[in-house]
């Protein structure tokens, strides 16, 4: 029996990704997102190597700084259209559950095996892992925390 729902799926992620994706938001998410990784590499670095405190527990608040930093920004700039739409809390609640889950999984779990089993530089590690959660990041935020409401 063939299956008749893979091309319409495949379909509806060429126009996802024509509509939605290569756009120029994309180009204020990555904005948005060089000054986060500012925000993340600066406040990792601060509390790792000036106050000492474990990169592994610093990078956690290095990452929630950066994730608050990112939605005000993201909220008042990049999704500024969709900014009428659902409150504040709403978004910064499934902006947290979003990023939160793309920083933990793609950033926080990359750095700590990066640096425990590679022996990478904790810098270096943090950087790769927040580059492998950026484009789930934006999609999550895109379709769910800043969603459109049609």
């Amino acid at each position: 029996m063939p299956d008749t729902e893979s091309p319409a799926l495949f379909k509806q992620l060429g126009l996802y990704l024509t509509k939605s994706i290569f756009t120029p938001r994309l180009v204020k998410f990555g904005i948005v997102g060089a000054s986060g990784v500012v925000v993340n590499m600066g406040a990792l670095y601060l509390l790792t190597d000036l106050a000492k405190i474990p990169y592994f527990v610093a990078s956690v608040i290095a990452i929630e700084l950066s994730i608050i930093s990112n939605f005000t920004v993201n909220l008042l700039w990049t999704w500024s259209d969709r900014s009428a739409e659902g409150t504040v809390w709403g978004k910064l609640v499934r902006y947290h559950i979003g990023a939160g889950a793309t920083a933990f999984l793609g950033n926080y779990l990359i750095l700590i095996a990066l640096t425990e089993f590679f022996g990478m530089h904790y810098l270096i590690s943090n950087l790769i892992g927040i580059g492998v959660g950026t484009f789930a990041n934006y999609i999550i935020n895109d379709l769910w925390t800043f969603r459109h409401k049609k």
